[in-house]
């Protein structure tokens, strides 16, 4: 102990800070500065990560004003063109699970509308398609005696049943060739 204790006496102060801990260097947060405005009131000037952190929250603020927009269901209280204009505090507070709900509610109703509208179209269809197919049936029998039609022709006679349309075609063009007597 006396050992140590003549060997750093015997030492200048900068051989003393030698045995002394070692410091840290710290990481120098930058301070707001100073600001003064026309009424002589010092405010201070935020730092660039404040700065940063508001545009970071003013464009998640911003997206969720487009999306609540829309996405806004049709039975939803509040007005499109006020959702848009939500202030923070009235975003913070606003009731995401509620409009997410009624949105899928919504959308699933009108989904159901969509298909219901479907099917029912392709009934008409369906129902329609049918109703031709029988009335080109009826046509052609009425066409068969005037066209002489064999029975050895059965396999024909079904394929101008489809093709009906044609065959009328060509007997009113021949009616109409035929002068009037």
């Amino acid at each position: 102990k006396q050992w140590y204790q003549r060997r750093v006496r015997g030492h200048s102060s900068a051989s003393r800070r030698a045995f002394s801990p070692p410091s840290f260097p710290h990481k120098k947060v930058k301070a707001e500065q100073p600001i003064l405005t026309s009424t002589n009131h010092i405010e201070r000037e935020p730092s660039r990560e404040v700065v940063n952190l508001k545009k970071i929250q003013n464009k998640l603020a911003e997206s969720l004003r487009l999306s609540l927009h829309y996405f806004s269901p049709p039975s939803w209280p509040t007005k499109k063109e006020d959702l848009i204009n939500l202030d923070l505090d009235k975003l913070l507070e606003f009731p995401l699970n509620n409009f997410f709900d009624t949105y899928e509610v919504n959308l699933t109703e009108l989904i159901g509308q969509y298909q219901e509208h479907a099917s029912t179209a392709e009934k008409r269809a369906e129902t329609a398609e049918e109703k031709l197919h029988n009335v080109r049936k009826l046509v052609m029998q009425l066409l068969k005696p005037s066209l002489n039609f064999t029975q050895e022709n059965s396999e024909e006679n079904e394929e101008i049943g489809d093709n009906v349309d044609e065959i009328l075609a060509a007997v009113v063009k021949e009616t109409n060739k035929i002068p009037d007597s």
